[in-house]
């Protein structure tokens, strides 16, 4: 029979499951953007896989890849990832995140979009990346770099006029 403080204790990890999971994945974003490859690396457990532009296996691989590769790909790049769904079963977890990828390579200005498919496995009582896959949408220039204002709208579509505020 489940008591009530035994319920309790499962809600509490399993929140605390998830706040560490997010926070993994916001990690990832911050040491990938300042191209932290050890630290990147060691967010996965030592089989782990990165799938992506290329398939890295193995927590080597996936430092030799980033260090090696990653690193020469673009002068600046940025992650920002929302939409975070997961689902957790002891210490397996998987889950999806959308992801926006802005980059600046040559001088010129990129976007992407996609989302991350992760699986999830806790290791000595830490989360870490079992396998992170990466579907994109679109990766383009923009050929005005990162500028331009939408057209703001009434309710009914029509254009507000400028001198209105």
């Amino acid at each position: 029979m489940t008591t009530p403080s035994s319920n309790l204790e499962k809600r509490i990890q399993l929140l605390e499951d998830r706040a560490k999971i997010t926070q993994l994945r916001a990690y990832y974003c911050h040491v990938l953007d300042d191209r932290n490859w050890e630290e990147l690396a060691s967010l996965f457990t030592e089989d782990g896989e990165f799938q992506g532009l290329a398939h890295a296996v193995g927590r080597a691989e996936i430092f030799r890849f980033f260090s090696e590769t990653v690193a020469n790909m673009a002068e600046g790049f940025w992650h920002f990832c929302t939409n975070s769904t997961m689902h957790i079963e002891g210490d397996q977890a998987t889950g999806r995140i959308s992801m926006q990828y802005l980059s600046l390579k040559d001088g010129k200005s990129y976007v992407s979009a996609g989302h991350y498919d992760d699986t999830f496995q806790r290791v000595d009582g830490e989360w870490k990346f079992k396998k992170r896959k990466i579907t994109f949408y679109y990766y383009s220039t923009l050929d005005k770099g990162f500028v331009g204002q939408p057209t703001y709208i009434n309710v009914d579509g029509t254009p507000i006029s400028e001198s209105v505020e």
